[in-house]
């Protein structure tokens, strides 16, 4: 598909997904206030992700990226919405990165909680103060790996200026050189005797951010499947703590099959299309698709599976109805009283 046509498809989705995120994590910042109280402190890890999903909206809707891979090289092609300098461009797309890498690292904490709270409750004191102020500073340092990857060991070099405007010119021509910043992983390239010269920094750089992905996923899968297991062997918990478990549980389930659809298996293609050198070429703006619609898609998760949100949504809606019914029958009553003293 042409570059003109993923750019609709991406803006689009930027629209879409932006006020899709915005709109149901506020939603959902009012249940965890109104109708967390059963939740303890799992809410407030709720409440930090909704907060940083909006964030990570607004980063993503400022910068809207454009992803492209050809000759074994991935591009991270911001398009400035304001004229910078080119290292300010390079920050951006670095922050840009380490918001990225956030989502992983934030989705594995939320199933260490779970995993405590069923499997190790004695350990939830971790997540009481003044331990709470430990999980910021342990979760920022694989995000700030990935971001300092990002920024130093993928440098600007002759080949990749000369890259990035070729990959404008032929896909994306509207757009000028000038208006963008980008970071390029140029995995390996061939020079005009056929050799092939390998960017070791660049491949110890992706070793880098698949070693984040690999070890958050890791963490999901071990803790959700203890977490599972332990639910399953233990009957002796009250009904009430048993659906609460049980609901929170169902929505990790569905917040891993979210994350893996839309974050881990395209960022796998992200990285893994260039090694084998598959030219996706503008192909590669599904990523960004996916990205811009998973912050709002996520949230929706909690809402409807954890049943008193889910309930008090339904009872505002049918209120809502019932109160437009009450007063469209008064108008009715109104007029036919107009008419009849007529």
């Amino acid at each position: 598909m042409s570059g003109e046509f993923w750019i609709t498809l991406v803006d689009t989705a930027d629209i879409v997904g932006f006020t899709m995120t915005f709109c149901v994590n506020i939603v959902l910042l009012g249940l965890l206030q109104t109708r967390g109280k059963n939740l303890g402190t799992y809410k407030y890890l709720m409440a930090f992700f909704s907060v940083f999903s909006i964030f990570y909206a607004i980063i993503e809707s400022i910068l809207r990226p454009i992803m492209h891979i050809e000759n074994a090289t991935f591009f991270l092609i911001s398009r400035k919405r304001f004229n910078y300098s080119t290292r300010l461009g390079k920050i951006n797309s670095a922050f840009y990165c380490a918001c990225f890498a956030t989502s992983f690292v934030v989705s594995g904490v939320h199933f260490v909680y779970r995993f405590f709270a069923t499997c190790k409750p004695d350990l939830l004191r971790l997540f009481n103060m003044p331990y709470l102020l430990l999980w910021p500073l342990g979760c920022s340092i694989p995000v700030t790996m990935w971001a300092s990857v990002s920024y130093f060991l993928y440098p600007d070099t002759e080949y990749t200026e000369a890259a990035v405007s070729n990959v404008l010119k032929t896909h994306y021509n509207w757009i000028k050189k000038e208006n963008v910043s980008y970071i390029a992983y140029v995995y390996y390239q061939y020079d005009e005797n056929g050799v092939t010269y390998v960017y070791i920094k660049n491949l110890l750089g992706c070793f880098v951010h698949y070693f984040v992905m690999s070890m958050t996923f890791v963490v999901m899968f071990y803790c959700g499947y203890a977490t599972w297991r332990t639910m399953n062997e233990h009957k002796e918990v009250s009904n009430k703590t048993r659906q609460l478990q049980s609901q929170l549980f169902k929505a990790l389930v569905l917040q891993t099959l979210i994350p893996s659809i839309f974050m881990y298996a395209p960022t796998g293609v992200m990285f893994i299309a260039p090694f084998f050198n598959i030219d996706l070429n503008a192909n590669a703006n599904f990523i960004v698709f996916c990205s811009f619609l998973y912050p709002g898609l996520d949230p929706l998760i909690l809402i409807f599976i954890i049943r008193d949100f889910r309930q008090t949504i339904f009872k505002f809606i049918c209120r809502g109805k019932k109160n437009s019914v009450d007063e469209s029958r008064s108008t009715t009553r109104a007029n036919l009283s107009h008419g009849a003293t007529s």
